[in-house]
Parts: C-alpha cells; sequence; structure tokens
C-alpha cells in the first residue's frame, strides 16, 4: 500500500538519531512520520495507533535503548499484526530484532541506497520527487568542489555555513526549522555563500519563504534541504516531518552583487 515510513525509535535515548534519519529519508523523497513526544497510552491512541494504521512501512532504529523500550514492541508488534514490512537500521549495539532488511549504521550514518530502494517500494514511489525551487545564482566551484561555503543568515547577522567550502558537487544537507510565534504564516530562510562570519562579508543566493498554515509555536517541523549540483547551481526544498511539501516562494530576480 502507499503511504509514509514510520520510524520507531526510543523517544527516550535516540530522538536525535530518529530526526537526522527522518531527514534523510525525506531528502530521498521519501513521505516520513515520526514524534518525539513522551509516549503514554493515551498519545497511543490518539496519535501513534492512527500513524501505523496510514504507514506503507515501519523502520526501527535499533539501538539498545529500543530494544528494552515497551513501547518500541509495541509499534512492531502492530505493524507486524498489519501486514507491513518492517526494515532496520542498527545504530549502536548489536542486532536484536528481525527485520525485512536491515543496514549497519553504527555511528549514526545514514542508511544505504538498497534499504531507500526498499522503502520507495513499500511506499509505492518509482522515484523521489524533483521539486525544488532554484535561486538563479550559482556558487562558484574549484576542482569539482565548492568553493565558498553555503549557508543561512541568522539573528544579529551572523552567517552560519551548512555547505563547506571545499565540499564536492553535487552536495546536500537538510536542517530542521520551526516557528517562534503562535500562527506564524511562514518562515523566512535567507540564504548565502561566502567564506567570512558575516553576512555581510557574503553574497545572497536569495531569501525564501515557506508558507505554512497556522499553528502553535513550534509545532511545524520543516525539512528544508540545501543542494548544490554539479554546475554550482543552488536549489532548495523543503517538506513537513511526515513528507507533505512545503510550498515555497522563490527570492525575486535580484541584479548582480
Amino acid at each position: 500500500m502507499s503511504g509514509p515510513v514510520f520510524i520507531s525509535f526510543s523517544r527516550e535515548r535516540d530522538a536525535a538519531y530518529a530526526q537526522r534519519l527522518a531527514a534523510h529519508l525525506i531528502a530521498a523523497g521519501l513521505p516520513t512520520v515520526y514524534d518525539t513526544q513522551p509516549m503514554s497510552d493515551g498519545w497511543w491512541s490518539t496519535y501513534t495507533r492512527a500513524q501505523l494504521d496510514g504507514c506503507s512501512a515501519v523502520i526501527a532504529v535499533m539501538t539498545p535503548a529500543a530494544e528494552h523500550d515497551g513501547w518500541v514492541a509495541r509499534e512492531l508488534d502492530h505493524a507486524r499484526r498489519l501486514g507491513r514490512p518492517v526494515l532496520a537500521v542498527l545504530a549502536a549495539g548489536t542486532p536484536w530484532l528481525e527485520a525485512t532488511e536491515c543496514d549497519d549504521v553504527t555511528g549514526g550514518g545514514p542508511p544505504g541506497a538498497d534499504l531507500l530502494r526498499r522503502l520507495h517500494v513499500a511506499a509505492g514511489i518509482v522515484a523521489p520527487p524533483a521539486a525544488s525551487v532554484g535561486s538563479g545564482h550559482t556558487v562558484p566551484l574549484r576542482g569539482g568542489a565548492i568553493a565558498s561555503a553555503v549557508g543561512i543568515e541568522v539573528r544579529g547577522g551572523v552567517f552560519v555555513p551548512l555547505l563547506d567550502a571545499g565540499t564536492r558537487v553535487p552536495c546536500t544537507r537538510t536542517e530542521w526549522f520551526t516557528t517562534a510565534d503562535d500562527g506564524q504564516p511562514a518562515i523566512q530562510v535567507h540564504v548565502f555563500h561566502g567564506t567570512g562570519t558575516a553576512v555581510a562579508e557574503a553574497r545572497s543566493l536569495g531569501s525564501y519563504e515557506l508558507v505554512l498554515d497556522r499553528a502553535p509555536a513550534g509545532v511545524p517541523q520543516i525539512g528544508v534541504t540545501f543542494q548544490v549540483d554539479e554546475l554550482g547551481e543552488f536549489r532548495l526544498t523543503a517538506a513537513h516531518a511526515d513528507g507533505r511539501e512545503v510550498t515555497v516562494r522563490p527570492p525575486s530576480p535580484k541584479q548582480p552583487a
């Protein structure tokens, strides 16, 4: 059946890896659902079970904490009763789960191509979507790598690199954003490339607007993927943690600096 991939993990110990895994799956074109809420019977009844009922496959994060987590066991048992394929990544410790497929990512790395292909098949997706928004700007290249870092502006005009200078192209990085205010209708992401620590010393790749449904502050979880292709063109994609596409308004055309 079609549907998102559900990540099962220990909320108490493995949330950071689950978030990185979700970003990797979303960047690969896989709708993904996961949550970091403390588990309870009420949360299971109102959210978790419904997400499992609608998922196409489950990927379990195998760690010692997850092995002894009763909520993880409940999620996996429910998935098997539904007939959903269960795949796994071994993030720490030793294997303990019999799964359709397992990938050893000890050390916190992303899963490999074979496991991603299995997830694409389970989710009914032939290939990852190619929707993204280009800036019309390019990043200078040197020897098959980006010559200057690509990053974003944060408060105070500080430039925070996300793709370091010297990273070989094509290259991709996904970062997570949320809202600071209740009912916030959009998130602004201003992208630059440069070598300094201030945006005043960098060149703009555009200010992107991520259009959101109104929600309480901190509820939206938006994965924003920054990409530089083989020719140096910068592109940006955004999606909710559950895989729903986020409308991205591209930057207005700018005169060369």
